[in-house]
C-alpha cells in the first residue's frame, strides 16, 4: 500500500551504489515496492566517470550541487533538469568536481 513519506535526507546515510563504479552514492528517499519507482539523492565523487548506459524506466534528475559533463562537453549544471526515457542511451558523464542530484525513476533503475 502506498503512503505519504516525509524524511530528512540529513538523517539518511550515503550508501554505495553497487551497480555503478566506485564513487557513486545514494540516499533512498522513497520507494514503491509494487512498481519499483523511487526517489533518491545521488552523489558522485570528484572525477567520477559514469559509463554510457540506459535504464528500464524513465528518469528525471535535478542537479543540486556541481555538474555532469557528457562526452561532447555538454554540461548539466546546478539547477538544471535532465530527463531520459526508458531504454534511451545516455552518457557517458563525468563529475569533474563531484555532483549531487535528486533523481526520480518511474520504475526500477537497473
Amino acid at each position: 500500500m502506498r503512503k505519504i513519506v516525509v524524511v530528512d535526507p540529513k538523517e539518511i546515510e550515503w550508501e554505495a551504489v553497487k551497480e555503478l563504479p566506485e564513487g557513486a552514492w545514494i540516499k533512498m528517499l522513497s520507494i514503491d515496492e509494487e512498481t519499483g519507482a523511487f526517489s533518491a539523492l545521488f552523489k558522485f565523487d570528484k572525477r567520477f566517470h559514469e559509463p554510457r548506459h540506459n535504464h528500464p524506466s524513465d528518469h528525471d534528475i535535478l542537479i543540486l550541487e556541481g555538474k555532469l559533463v557528457d562526452s561532447e562537453g555538454n554540461e548539466v549544471k546546478k539547477g538544471m533538469f535532465f530527463f531520459a526515457p526508458a531504454g534511451e542511451e545516455h552518457g557517458p558523464f563525468d563529475a569533474p568536481d563531484g555532483c549531487i542530484f535528486y533523481a526520480y525513476f518511474n520504475g526500477p533503475a537497473f
